[in-house]
């Protein structure tokens, strides 16, 4: 394999082009954002031992070790309580899988693409590509050119690859909005999510605590500093006026604080002292219909792009991780790209139709509008 040409410098693109360097293959990657600080990155997310698995086969060892040194761990049960902070249930069904160690996106961003800054360039927005006799060229909006042996999307849910190679794919949004976001880990809080997680119990409503405290500060080891924080998320009831979606939503911090306002103190002081810029109303996007296959010879796609899953099922990063782990043995090895879609798709369609299920548990039962100012 002479050069392998990566679109989307996330989480599995450049986990991919990890191993790929690694193995002395030539790979170059292209960011439509305009930088690595361009926008946000998310929150924490669980990589269970499979995810940590594909990291360590694709990583070089100081990368590796860095990702290790600033995860989280997550230690005792999860914990159930109602909206007053009463202990309704212990267990290990709540939160992440045992096995989970936590890492904040942004922070393993930068540890994924280390190494890697003189093979990424940003601004390249791709706007369509062709297979040739000696390979693919990929064109971007700028009017810029590259070629390479394969082409590889790794640009996420709203791929531009998925969009030019399987135009026929659309999206749904789902029925559920979430409100989420951030506060910074303080004594206080910590006693409101000291296990793998923590769920609570209002009329309903359902909110979800993560604790993502970093084993070493990422400031302290050349990384953004980012402080230790709660993650928290909240499934908006569908009768509630910011319950559809908008073009422009209202502030998250103002919805959750007016559903919340007769909770514990403590939650609605958790609400009230978090970080304003990085909590978000949404609505999550699914694919129409699942990818099953394509027909370009030297074009193929990990993750998202291929499998758009949900986040209730808490293996969307895992599966993306695996994937590259998996292209990455096979572009080093046969290059039999038709076998790595075989097994990919099958791996990928069944973590969205897991993540589907899942969301079941998630979801809270219908509240009067009364409940809103």
């Amino acid at each position: 394999m002479t050069r392998v040409v990566v679109i989307g410098a996330g989480l599995a693109g450049l986990t991919l082009a990890q191993g790929l360097r690694k193995a002395g293959v030539d790979v170059r990657i292209y960011e439509k954002d305009a930088g690595m600080e361009a926008r946000f990155q998310g929150y924490r997310i669980g990589l269970l031992d499979y995810g940590w698995s594909a990291l360590r086969a694709c990583l070089p060892e100081e990368s590796y070790e860095l990702a290790v040194a600033t995860s989280g761990d997550l230690t005792g049960p999860g914990l159930l309580f109602d909206d007053q902070l009463r202990l309704l249930a212990s267990g290990d069904e709540i939160g992440p899988p045992e096995d989970a160690r936590v890492v904040d996106r942004h922070v393993f961003r930068h540890v994924l693409a280390g190494g890697l800054q003189d093979r990424i360039e940003y601004g390249k927005k791709l706007a369509s590509f062709s297979e040739t006799t000696a390979g693919v060229r990929a064109v971007f909006t700028d009017g810029t050119e590259v070629s390479g042996d394969v082409l590889v999307g790794a640009d996420g849910g709203f791929s531009a690859v998925r969009r030019l190679l399987l135009p026929h794919v659309g999206f749904q949004t789902a029925d559920l909005g979430g409100a989420m976001g951030r506060t910074q880990l303080t004594d206080q809080f910590r006693r409101l999510v000291h296990g793998r997680g923590t769920m609570v119990k209002g009329p309903g409503i359902t909110l979800m605590l993560g604790r993502m405290e970093f084993r070493t500060p990422p400031g302290k080891l050349g990384l953004p500093p980012t402080d230790s924080y709660v993650r928290w998320v909240m499934l908006i009831p569908p009768d509630h006026p910011a319950g559809q979606p908008s073009d422009q939503p209202p502030p998250a911090i103002a919805v959750v604080r007016d559903l919340l306002r007769d909770w514990h103190p403590d939650i609605v002081d958790l609400i009230a002292r978090a970080d304003a810029h990085n909590s978000v109303i949404g609505f999550a996007q699914v694919l129409d219909q699942p990818v099953t296959g394509w027909d370009a010879e030297r074009v193929t796609m990990l993750g998202d792009a291929a499998h758009l899953t949900l986040a209730s099922g808490g293996n969307g990063a895992n599966t993306a991780l695996r994937d590259a782990e998996t292209l990455c043995a096979r572009l080093v090895g046969d290059g039999d790209l038709r076998a790595y879609q075989k097994e990919m798709l099958e791996r990928g369609n069944a973590a969205v139709e897991f993540s589907k299920q899942n969301q079941k548990k998630f979801v809270p039962s219908s509240v009067s509008s009364s409940g809103s100012s």
